[in-house]
C-alpha cells in the first residue's frame, strides 16, 4: 500500500474519536460486547500508527533488481496464476487507481452503523474494535510476507519497463495486504449488523455475499495493476474475512460455558492482545 492508503485507516481512527467521546460522557452499557476501552483502544491505536514504520520495512524487505530478475520464469508460476502475468501493462495504473478507490470505500465502510441506531449507542466500544480488527489484520499481513518471499505478477512481464520492475515492494506479492484490509472492514461491518440485529441463517448468508463483493473488486483491480496473483488475493479475502469477523465474535458477551475470549495485556512495558482459551 502506499502512503495514503497506510494511514487511511488511522485517519478514520481518529474520526471516531470525537464519537467515543461523547459516547464516554454518557456511558451506556453494551449488551452485545465486552471491550475493555481503557486498555485496548490504546493499545491498538498505538500499534497501528506504529504499523506504518512495519509496511516501510516490509517494502525494503520485498525489494528486487535487475539480477533477480534473471531467475524469474512464467513457466514456474502454476497454470491458475500464470495469466496474471501477461496483463497489458497498460492498464496497471488505471488498475491500481479503480482498487485503491475501492480500498476506501471499504476501509470506510463501517460508518454506514451509524446509520444503526442499535449501534450507533455503542460507537466507543465499535471503534475500538475496528482499530483492534485493522491491527490484527496487519500482523497477519506481516507474517504472511516475511514467511513467503513471492515476486509481483509485473516483474516478469517483460513488456513493462525494466525500471517499474525493480525496487521497493517487489517480491511482496503474497497476500494482498490491500483485500485483507478491504475484506476485514466490510465483514465488520457485516458481523456487527447481523450481531445487532439476530440476523442468522440465509439471511445472514446474503449480508456476508454483500461484504464480499467490494473487497473481491479491490482484489481483481489489484490483478489488472500487475500487483497480485489470484491465489494473493483468495488468501487476503480469506484472511480480512475471518479477522472481521472473529475479532467482534471474540469480545461477544456470552454465557458462563464460554471457552475463548480475546483481551489486551500489558506487563513490564509489553503490550498486545491475548487469545485464551478456559479449560
Amino acid at each position: 500500500m502506499d502512503f495514503n492508503q497506510r494511514w487511511c485507516i488511522v485517519l478514520l481512527s481518529i474520526l471516531f474519536m470525537p464519537m467515543n467521546l461523547v459516547a464516554q460522557e454518557k456511558p451506556q452499557k453494551n449488551t452485545v460486547y465486552n471491550v475493555n476501552l481503557k486498555w485496548e483502544l490504546p493499545t491498538s491505536i498505538g500499534l497501528l500508527g506504529a504499523s506504518y514504520f512495519g509496511f516501510r520495512e516490509m517494502d525494503k524487505y520485498a525489494s528486487y533488481t535487475e539480477k533477480d530478475l534473471y531467475g524469474l520464469n512464467p513457466n514456474d508460476i502454476n497454470a491458475f496464476d500464470r495469466p496474471v502475468v501477461f496483463y497489458d501493462p497498460a492498464g496497471y495504473d488505471h488498475g491500481q487507481q479503480v482498487s485503491d478507490m475501492f480500498l476506501n470505500i471499504c476501509v470506510a465502510s463501517p460508518l454506514l452503523l451509524g446509520l444503526d441506531s442499535k449501534a450507533r449507542k455503542d460507537w466507543a466500544a465499535l471503534a475500538t474494535m475496528f482499530v483492534t480488527t485493522h491491527t490484527v489484520n496487519n500482523a497477519l499481513y506481516f507474517t504472511g510476507v516475511r514467511s513467503v518471499r513471492r515476486a509481483r505478477p509485473l516483474t516478469y512481464n517483460t513488456a513493462y519497463d525494466i525500471s517499474l520492475r525493480t525496487g521497493e515492494a517487489r517480491s511482496n506479492s503474497f497476500f494482498s495486504g490491500h483485500v485483507s484490509t478491504s475484506a476485514a472492514s466490510t465483514f465488520f461491518a457485516a458481523k456487527v449488523l447481523t450481531d445487532y440485529h439476530g440476523i442468522k441463517g440465509w439471511k445472514r448468508l446474503l449480508v456476508y455475499t454483500a461484504a464480499a463483493i467490494p473487497p473481491s473488486l479491490v482484489g481483481y483491480y489489484r490483478m489488472r495493476a500487475g500487483k497480485h496473483f489470484r491465489t494473493d488475493v483468495m488468501v487476503g479475502l480469506v484472511v480480512g474475512a475471518a479477522t472481521g469477523i472473529l475479532v467482534p465474535e471474540l469480545h461477544r458477551k456470552k454465557n458462563s460455558n464460554s471457552k475463548f475470549s480475546l483481551s489486551p495485556f500489558y506487563y513490564n512495558n509489553y503490550s498486545g492482545f491475548a487469545l485464551t482459551y478456559k479449560m
